[in-house]
């Protein structure tokens, strides 16, 4: 016997009220039931820029790339230095705690659990003039790259490096040896190192390609600059997300990993690639390739002094 329920148009709008407020109830209570995902964000250009309540930049694009493909979480942003996020991973924070944009260490690896690697970076590179090109070309060797050591010993030729940053084991070497001399101008900003491009005021700066094409966008539009990798300092640089190393961080980076290897182009990287010069557009481009194809974990980049704009 099949049992059907008559009811008038009045009783059919009671049900129909009862049953979406039944759904609502169910969705409110899966939402309050999932897990929350608090996304650590600490200030630095162009990988987060805040401008008012948006949040912009490579990291931020890559990182809402994620959130997209882990609805089983309920995802926040909180913006805090460094350092904070560190010591509240380290003390042993027991909420799930995440940040985009950090680098393995053998000692972050006691605390934090790391994804496979997500981000790829070009290397503190030299920054000059592109109408300098010709100037630089003495120290510039076969493969591309620039000597540094012999750069810096130029007292003729003038640079600024930030008071206190360091640059890398292999740059800090040949910076320590001269950063008291005449031709090494030491600045507390530098975000103004463009503008003194611009000016003629230095010949050659110190950047990461991604910071000084942010920084030209900024303050020195109308400057047509170039980077010229370090001989010696030219391998690719990753980071990946990291999550405090509880079970929560290690099921959520499991399945970040996971999105990763069903993506093995690393699409995402295209953001970061946004915030490139041309030129070192098609640098990061060739040296992601090899990254991604190479069974080794370093990709080198490959420098063409004719490589157009």
């Amino acid at each position: 016997m099949v049992l059907r329920m008559k009811c008038s148009a009045r009783s059919g709008l009671y049900i129909a009220a009862w049953l979406f407020a039944s759904l609502a109830g169910e969705n409110a209570n899966a939402q309050s039931s999932q897990t929350t995902l608090s996304w650590a964000v600490p200030p630095f250009a162009p990988a987060f820029i805040t401008d008012g309540d948006e949040l912009r930049g490579y990291a931020a694009d890559t990182q809402n790339w994620f959130v997209e493909k882990l609805p089983q979480y309920q995802h926040e942003i909180l913006q805090v230095p460094l350092a904070r996020l560190l010591a509240e991973m380290k003390n042993g924070n027991s909420e799930l705690r995440c940040s985009t944009t950090l680098i393995p260490t053998e000692e972050r690896r006691e605390y934090i659990t790391f994804a496979k690697t997500i981000l790829l970076h070009l290397p503190i590179s030299v920054v000059i003039r592109v109408k300098d090109k010709a100037m630089f070309a003495p120290y510039v060797n076969q493969a591309g790259h620039i000597d540094l050591a012999q750069l810096i010993a130029n007292k003729d030729m003038t640079t600024a490096i930030r008071i206190g940053r360091a640059y890398g084991t292999q740059v800090d070497k040949y910076l320590d040896t001269h950063r008291e001399d005449a031709n090494v101008m030491q600045v507390a900003d530098d975000t103004k190192f463009l503008r003194m491009l611009e000016l003629n005021r230095i010949d050659w700066t110190l950047y990461f390609p991604s910071e000084a094409e942010f920084y030209r966008r900024r303050h020195a539009p109308d400057l047509d600059i170039m980077a010229i990798p370090i001989a010696g300092n030219t391998s690719l640089l990753t980071a990946t997300i990291g999550c405090a190393d509880t079970p929560e961080g290690k099921q959520a980076v499991a399945e970040i990993s996971k999105i990763v290897d069903e993506y093995p182009s690393m699409p995402w990287t295209d953001f970061y690639a946004d915030w490139l010069s041309p030129q070192d557009r098609e640098w990061f481009k060739a040296a992601r390739e090899q990254f991604i194809n190479s069974d080794q974990f370093e990709a080198r980049l490959q420098y063409r002094q004719d490589t157009p704009k």
